[in-house]
């Protein structure tokens, strides 16, 4: 079957996955044209675009950077996990998890600046102040919409991550949760996975 995506993967002229990120940033609705509301309360949306993003605290880099090691001295050897990296949700939509689990001839690649959502197996987005309405809403709503399986959100109860695991429910509509994990996270899919999240490597 041919995606739509398929010819965005053709290097620019001079070599390169890099003209992939090229193209998409011409994608960006001008100022204007942006829809923002209660659907979209700010600019670190999907839709926007190349994200922006704003600061990010130390419980944000320290789990970000915690949950990629583990799940990297965990994961079988057809997947990797990376971090703030692009993902492809659309023609129009691109996302930056905070960690993405990626099919390795994917990951490889190291002149990639972007994956495909059917190259993405787990996202997870570690909540912060600044993108807590979207981490929890909108986000989950695209990457569902993107066929992504599996989706992670962690929160904090002082400086201490738990995590929502959800999987897409069975028409692929939405996610569903699996779980709610605080000191120790376990899960089956997308392949057995146990963190200890009060030692997360730092």
């Amino acid at each position: 079957m041919t995606s739509v995506l398929d010819d965005w993967l053709q290097p620019r002229p001079g070599g390169g996955a890099g003209g992939v990120s090229d193209r998409l940033s011409r994608l960006r609705p001008a100022a204007g044209d942006r829809r923002y509301g209660a659907d979209q309360p700010d600019a670190d949306q999907p839709d926007a675009g190349l994200i922006p993003t704003g600061p990010q605290t130390r419980f944000r880099e320290r789990v970000t950077y915690g949950l990629r090691t583990a799940l990297n001295a965990q994961v079988p050897g057809d997947l990797v996990a990376v971090s703030r990296m692009d993902v492809l949700l659309g023609p129009d939509r691109r996302a930056r998890p905070d960690v993405s689990l990626v099919d390795d001839l994917a990951a490889s690649d190291d002149l990639r600046t972007c994956y495909l959502a059917e190259e993405v197996r787990l996202v997870i987005e570690v909540v912060g102040p600044d993108s807590a309405a979207s981490d929890r809403d909108a986000r989950p709503r695209h990457y569902a919409a993107a066929g992504i399986p599996h989706f992670w959100r962690v929160e904090s109860t002082d400086s201490r991550p738990f995590v929502y695991s959800f999987e897409l429910d069975a028409d692929g509509a939405g996610y569903q949760v699996t779980g709610v994990h605080h000191t120790r996270l376990a899960v089956d899919a997308p392949f057995p996975i146990a963190i200890d999240l009060e030692r997360l490597p730092r």
